[in-house]
């Protein structure tokens, strides 16, 4: 009797301890729910033109490329032969050329070739006016910005 009893008993407990429990459901955060997206972020292509002439005009850079999504300006540039040497100093004169140009504007400036790929491609992106669809190339720029820092 007592075995039986002992018996029944793990029983339950092992049955008990088998089912799932019942969790909440989370719901996925949706684009217009993200505050990084509200209001829908807005990319500026003629301030990109103009930082692109700006940072050009940087004795030492041979190509640039430049992205702006509202107050967010992230460039790349490239530079080639003996004026690798400089590169520090090339990159400060492009950053405080920018700032001059651009003075409400949170500016990033990288010579990194894989970064500079990845702007080159966000860039080439045609605009969404969707929500959604800016939202995630604005996290795609954020993303950009975040390796920029290291």
């Amino acid at each position: 009797m007592c075995t039986t009893l002992l018996i029944v008993m793990s029983l339950s407990l092992f049955l008990t301890g088998c089912l799932q429990e019942s969790k909440p459901q989370i719901k996925a955060k949706t684009s217009a729910e993200d505050p990084m997206c509200n209001p829908t972020p807005i990319r500026y292509q003629k301030w990109e033109e103009m930082a692109i002439a700006e940072a050009k005009a940087v004795k030492g850079v041979d190509k640039a490329v430049a992205v702006q999504i509202d107050d967010e300006l992230d460039v790349a540039i490239e530079v080639s032969n003996f004026n690798r040497f400089r590169l520090e100093t090339i990159e400060k004169e492009v950053s405080q050329a920018l700032k001059k140009k651009f003075p409400e504007t949170k500016i990033h400036v990288t010579s990194d070739k894989k970064l500079m790929n990845e702007l080159q491609k966000l860039s080439n992106e045609p605009w969404a006016g969707e929500q959604e669809k800016a939202c995630k190339q604005k996290k795609k720029l954020k993303k950009i910005e975040k390796d920029m820092k290291g």
